[in-house]
């Protein structure tokens, strides 16, 4: 799949902070805007770019580059009428396209999930389809935003300027090579805009919409527009797998973090790896057993929790994500609470001389990696996600239990509770594996 990104316009709006350079090579949280555009795609499994440029073109060209050190490959078409509306910037390039292609703009940043579902979409030959977001607050100025009517899955009305709308538009675009013929037909009669070429679309009813359903998105078109896009993407970091602590709490902090880290040289493995080392710090204040040093290891232990989202955060943010990285970052997570709980047995014991602690804290142990591999290990046989219905006791509210425990001086009542809970998801799981194979085995007899 190809994509191409119109960049040719000269972005009056945010000339006040551009100061003479392209307003698509504006930073937003550690990547240039235009970045964000191109990384996106990647991830949506694009990796040719066609960008048609203007203004500041030589300087957009220099920065980007022929796109390897992106691992795309970009080929540039120069707009010598960049001033005009942006339907010639996508005539220009119609010869790159024979097939289906995505059209994106280069001040519109996205999750690339939308993407990547908007492109299965199966188009007929003088259709296109436009990613709309329903939600009528996703956008800060409203009056400048491309308003779109839906009815029925279809585009009925699109525009700045219309009264009666349902709907933004995401600047997300599939296309087939149909629209090089409209907008020939448009722009010939000094109809320039692609929103001029999308009306044509919209008369005949072949416009469709793939809804956004509240993704991430936004429109970068003024200074307040990127710092408005900066909060969206960090409030977009929060994932539906997140425990319920880490949604009230965590997150809020870590993302705080997030927003002044990603502009420094760690890397997401970096902080992985500094996250066992402060674990160690944290043991070694825990081994004392004592106050001030069990509240300080309290509040430590809920930073832990904390900062392991960062980074994750930092990865999906730069789009450093690898299947190394998700391969080790669990591991080193069990790591860092072995050495929690080892801190804590060793604490209880100096104080008390209580040899009974040790094998609890074992226990414990095991029960914290039990939760992890008993489901990555029934996915990896069946295929399946092992779905349970019971108390929800995910890392970070596991780790907040030990804080409470060890801030309460009340170390050994908190690991039997951590494993009494364990236990019961374990028993609980068990049930739902035989349930779900049975089922599976009943369904291959049937089959057969």
């Amino acid at each position: 799949m190809r994509a191409l990104i119109i960049a040719a316009g000269n972005g009056t709006r945010m000339q006040p902070v551009t100061r003479g350079q392209h307003k698509s090579l504006m930073p937003l949280l550690g990547l240039k805007i235009i970045e964000r555009v191109i990384l996106g795609a990647r991830e949506a499994k694009i990796r040719e770019f066609v960008i048609v440029v203007g203004y500041r073109g030589i300087q957009l060209k220099k920065y980007i580059g022929n796109g390897e050190r992106y691992g795309v490959r970009v080929t540039y078409v120069e707009n010598k009428n960049w001033h005009k509306p942006n339907g010639i910037s996508v005539l220009l390039a119609k010869k790159y396209f024979k097939e289906n292609f995505v059209l994106l703009m280069s001040d519109h940043v996205f999750d690339p999930s939308t993407l990547k579902k908007l492109q299965r979409l199966k188009l007929k030959k003088y259709e296109c389809a436009l990613a709309v977001d329903r939600n009528l607050k996703s956008s800060l100025d409203i009056l400048d935003t491309t308003k779109v009517m839906v009815k029925k899955g279809k585009v009925t009305n699109i525009g700045k300027n219309i009264e009666s709308y349902n709907a933004f538009d995401t600047g997300m675009f599939f296309c087939t090579p149909h629209i090089f013929k409209v907008l020939e037909k448009t722009t010939s009669i000094g109809k320039n805009s692609l929103t001029n070429g999308m009306n044509v679309f919209v008369k005949r009813g072949n416009l469709r919409i793939f809804n956004n359903k509240d993704k991430f998105w936004a429109d970068c078109d003024t200074y307040k527009d990127i710092k408005f896009a900066e909060k969206k993407l960090l409030a977009s970091l929060t994932k539906s797998a997140d425990g319920s602590i880490s949604k009230l709490f965590n997150r809020k902090i870590s993302t705080f973090m997030t927003k002044f880290l990603i502009h420094t040289p760690l890397t997401p493995n970096i902080i992985s790896f500094i996250i066992p080392f402060l674990a160690i710090f944290t043991f070694f204040i825990l081994a004392i057993g004592s106050y001030p040093w069990l509240l300080i290891g309290a509040l430590m232990i809920q930073f832990l929790s904390i900062v392991d989202g960062i980074d994750g955060e930092m990865s999906r943010l730069k789009f450093m994500g690898t299947k190394w990285g998700k391969w080790i970052d669990p591991i080193l997570d069990r790591y860092v609470d072995a050495i929690i709980i080892a801190g804590m047995a060793y604490g209880y014991w100096n104080i008390t001389g209580n040899n009974f602690i040790l094998p609890i804290a074992i226990f414990v142990i095991l029960a914290d990696i039990l939760q992890d591999y008993m489901s990555s290990k029934f996915v990896a046989i069946t295929g399946v996600k092992l779905i349970t219905s019971d108390i929800p006791f995910k890392r970070d509210t596991r780790l907040l239990l030990l804080a409470l425990g060890t801030i309460t001086n009340q170390i050994l009542i908190a690991f039997i509770v951590f494993i009494l809970i364990s236990q019961y998801k374990v028993v609980n799981r068990f049930i739902a594996a035989k349930l779900i194979t049975e089922k599976q085995v009943s369904s291959r007899i049937q089959q057969v």
